[in-house]
């Protein structure tokens, strides 16, 4: 059974979400109990003002998707985060409905003299002068690492049968290719639709989903009971700071190996189910075969029985699976020093700028690699204040951040990968609640 902190929570007005506990634990179901919470009257709601996007859906620049998930929920931290040329602030008044009945419920505020919506301002500003180029950086890498995957994996299958430590090596390498191609697919759906976003799903993991659950819940909620990437993982992994975490669960660093490996099939599983009962909404469509196409194409190219291939699949799922999770989880939000709900924060609002710089330590030897940041979850400190932007673009707005830092009397707090993952360890066992109080 999953943790129940409603008691533990750091931000009074942050009612804890009324689907988190509930199986299977779907997007949907925390968009669903957003809905009820929100006070959107079945609108979409901004700051304290409820907007009908309805006649947008078909013509927002970034895809129907993102307008058509978050009806009648609040969108504020979307709004300000995901659109940095200044259009959608002129045209949203367009859409202008009435006030909202009810404030917030969120903790985190906007304000323009504050540290997000300057340092925004700024970052926009930088963004003009940028090389027009650098986006192909991240195509290229992301399209040399599909062509990889569609040679290695026939190969891995071909060289089982030919030596067993040449089909290991080239089944781990595969694994580590699909892996690395997913998460480069994941600079993908944060931005507007491509085709490179559903490369996401070779992976066994749904693109859409993952708008909902990284994109809109971990990005915009990082660490709080809204996050619900922690609540999905529980009980079997609890990173959440519960002042009665049982044993077993504080000794996480010990077994997460496991839980990292059957993330992908499971999830897999479990999407294909839910679609097929149409739970929540959901249906099963054309997306769910682009996992199958691997194995179909493992075997086309292989000359190897179908049996040995969907073996060979499945081993390839379960390592890109480890691979994609364990890079994911010391990305920077996992650290024993964060923030995380039970802690007591800097106060009962904050600016959303501030909250993001106390979730993270930033891997510092990823600093500036493009391949590795795009590939492992690098640069993520500026990656999560400015989620539409493109891994290239993030190294060459470091300096910016950092004097940015620097005037507000903030710190970008940094470590290493290799001392991410005990710290990573010591947050799973904490129980303890961080005073971020002594910040202010």
């Amino acid at each position: 059974m999953s943790p129940n902190p409603e008691a533990q929570t750091s931000f009074p007005q942050l009612p804890y979400p009324l689907l988190r506990n509930e199986e299977p634990k779907l997007a949907q179901q925390w968009l669903k109990g957003k809905r009820i919470q929100d006070g959107a009257e079945g609108l979409w709601r901004i700051h304290d003002n409820l907007y009908d996007l309805t006649n947008f859906i078909a013509s927002h620049p970034g895809g129907s998707q993102w307008i058509l998930f978050t009806k009648g929920t609040d969108i504020t931290e979307q709004f300000e985060t995901h659109h940095l040329k200044g259009i959608a602030e002129e045209i949203l008044p367009n859409y202008f409905v009435k006030k909202a009945k009810a404030p917030r419920n969120s903790p985190f505020t906007f304000e323009e003299h504050g540290f997000y919506k300057t340092l925004k301002l700024k970052v926009m500003q930088k963004m003009k002068d940028m090389p027009k180029d650098l986006r192909r950086k991240s195509d290229f890498v992301t399209d040399l690492l599909l062509l990889a995957c569609a040679v290695l994996s026939p190969m891995s299958c071909w060289a089982w049968n030919k030596s067993y430590i040449l089909g290991a090596s080239l089944t781990v390498l595969n694994s580590l290719a699909l892996s690395s191609l997913m998460t480069c697919a994941h600079n993908y759906f944060h931005r507007t639709d491509s085709w490179r976003m559903y490369l996401f799903n070779l992976g066994g993991l749904s693109y859409s989903d993952w708008r909902i659950s990284h994109a809109m819940s971990h990005h915009m909620h990082t660490n709080t009971l809204q996050d619900i990437e922690l609540s999905m993982i529980e009980p079997f992994l609890q990173f959440m700071p519960y002042r009665n975490k049982p044993f077993w669960a504080r000794l996480g660093a010990f077994y997460f190996p496991v839980i990292y490996a059957f993330a992908s099939l499971t999830i897999m599983i479990k999407d294909f189910t839910v679609s097929l009962l149409k739970f929540e909404g959901k249906s099963l469509n054309w997306s769910h075969l682009l996992p199958l196409t691997v194995p179909v194409w493992m075997w086309y190219f292989s000359d190897v029985s179908l049996p040995w291939v969907v073996a060979v699949w499945i081993a390839t799922i379960m390592g890109s699976s480890f691979f994609f999770v364990f890079y994911g989880l010391t990305a920077g939000h996992h650290d024993h020093t964060n923030f995380f709900d039970g802690d007591i924060p800097r106060d009962e609002t904050l600016d959303w700028g501030i909250h993001q710089m106390d979730t993270i330590v930033e891997r510092i030897d990823y600093a500036g690699n493009h391949f590795k940041s795009i590939t492992r979850f690098g640069d993520h400190a500026l990656h999560h204040l400015f989620p539409t932007l493109d891994h290239a673009d993030l190294k060459y707005l470091y300096p910016i951040l950092l004097e940015h830092c620097e005037k507000f009397d903030m710190q970008l707090r940094t470590t290493t990968f290799y001392n991410a993952i005990v710290r990573k360890s010591k947050q799973l066992a904490r129980t303890q609640p961080n005073d971020f109080r002594k910040n202010k």
